[in-house]
């Protein structure tokens, strides 16, 4: 195991000084794990196999175990971290009403649609498909690797073995779609008058762009909270992150012992609850503002960085191969609803900044939210739009929902059921927005007429 953690992280740092040399890369925006994993990928078993990853009794790569299990060090991390001045609900909807309707009813309307397109089109199109096949489309879009390891894991539980494969090709597709359709959207926006802090097409800073941070500018990524004659920062938190992992383990192996309905509890579930609990024991016994949420948010995103590239990987190809027609199809369907929900919805939802903020959704909606943060920083390079702090405050409630959705809609999927889940998700995702519409305001449809608050 450790000498593949080792070979995944030459091929990060390979990957990393190849993008910072390589113009192409750096205008494609395509992240270093993602290319780490293509290599490794090509050079790997599923290739050239000129990579020794190792493998299992049954000669299939081992790899293909790990983002299983880095996923749950990652739902670990989500909740943990003091959180003193996170504002109420009430607080947020007044601050960032709109932001959060949209977003959430983007995600929602995303797992929601999907279903319901394969009911109507993929399955008799495709019949030897079925409905987890379609959740995979938004739990790699919407969701990235990270959800489709989740998901995937579960559906492998209930018998679907190619789900994880099938949901990070999705994923993979779905940052490509984010570059590429991004790029397109913000030089047909630029043209047309649409965006407020911008007039053409900006290009992003050579060290956002190249990758690397000229040291005069860095910026502190976390902050020291215990006293390194004692403990090292890093390995207190990284010691918090690894003891909810072994926790959830442990309640999992608790569950399946006793039997009864909470043995299909999923593990990334049980890691977000056990990160919970943990962090309310550490408040309880006065310790929890010690834990800096900064730190376990970069501690989850390397580790997010790690199952991207392993789960790129090890993809099997064969699979890919075998499902590409419906791959495809579903795929357009993903840009589709990305694209519609930003350039008509999006626009009769925000109360100002329209394209920034929507352009920003669309990032992550269809690949990760590092992208939605690149195409926003093309848009609006000085951050006037207020996108991300308004996202910030909205990001825990709706993180809240979509661990719920996620620990239920793949077992109800994997039972059979398609109509049922799409039209209740697609329902709740419509309501959001007539939420918003008539609480926050439903605003012109002309994409040119600008708005409160925004810069001339």
């Amino acid at each position: 195991m450790f000498l593949d953690f080792a070979l995944i992280s030459g091929l990060l740092v390979v990957a990393h000084l190849l993008r910072s040399r390589i113009r192409l890369f750096q205008e494609i925006l395509l992240p270093t794990p993602i290319l780490a994993g293509l290599i490794g990928l090509a050079a790997g078993p599923e290739g050239l196999d000129l990579i020794p990853f190792a493998r299992d009794e049954d000669g299939a790569p081992v790899m293909r175990r790990y983002p299983g299990e880095l996923v749950i060090l990652l739902f670990a991390t989500l909740f943990m971290g003091s959180r003193a001045d996170e504002p109420g609900l009430a607080t947020m909807i007044r601050s960032a009403g709109d932001t959060f309707f949209y977003n959430l009813s983007a995600w929602i309307g995303q797992f929601g649609l999907a279903l319901l397109f394969a009911g109507a089109v993929l399955i008799p199109l495709f019949p030897q498909v079925g409905g987890p096949f379609a959740l995979m489309l938004p739990s790699g879009f919407a969701g990235g690797h990270g959800t489709a390891t989740a998901v995937g894991s579960i559906l492998a539980g209930q018998g679907h073995e190619n789900a994880m494969a099938i949901g990070y090709t999705f994923a993979t597709i779905g940052l490509l779609a984010a570059v590429l359709g991004g790029v397109a959207a913000i030089n047909l926006a630029t043209r047309s008058g649409w965006t407020r802090l911008v007039a053409t097409p900006r290009e992003l800073p050579a060290d956002l762009r190249r990758g690397l941070i000229d040291p005069a500018g860095a910026r502190h990524v976390a902050r020291e909270t215990v006293s390194p004659l004692a403990l090292e920062t890093l390995s207190w938190h990284l010691g918090l992150v690894l003891l909810a992992y072994g926790a959830a383990h442990a309640v999992s192996w608790a569950l399946q012992s006793a039997g009864g309905q909470f043995t299909a509890l999923p593990m990334f579930a049980l890691a977000v609850i056990c990160g919970a609990v943990l962090q309310k024991v550490l408040d309880g016994v006065g310790v929890g503002r010690h834990v800096d949420r900064q730190t376990m948010g970069r501690l989850g995103s390397s580790i997010s960085d790690f199952l991207v590239a392993f789960g790129v990987a090890s993809i099997p190809l064969t699979i890919v191969a075998d499902y590409a027609a419906p791959i495809l199809v579903m795929s357009v369907f993903g840009f589709a609803h990305a694209a519609f929900i930003t350039w008509w919805i999006a626009r009769r939802t925000f109360h100002n900044y329209w394209f920034e903020r929507g352009i920003f959704t669309f990032g992550w909606t269809t690949g990760v939210v590092a992208m939605g943060i690149a195409l926003l920083r093309v848009v609006d390079p000085q951050m006037k739009s207020k996108t991300l702090d308004d996202y910030g405050l909205a990001y825990l409630p709706i993180a809240m929902v979509e661990i719920v959705v996620l620990s239920t809609l793949p077992l109800w999927v994997a039972g059979g059921a398609v109509w049922q889940p799409g039209l209740l998700l697609t329902g709740v995702a419509a309501g959001l927005l007539l939420v918003s519409w008539k609480t926050i305001g439903f605003f012109p449809a002309d994409p040119v007429v600008r708005r409160a608050a925004e810069s001339r």
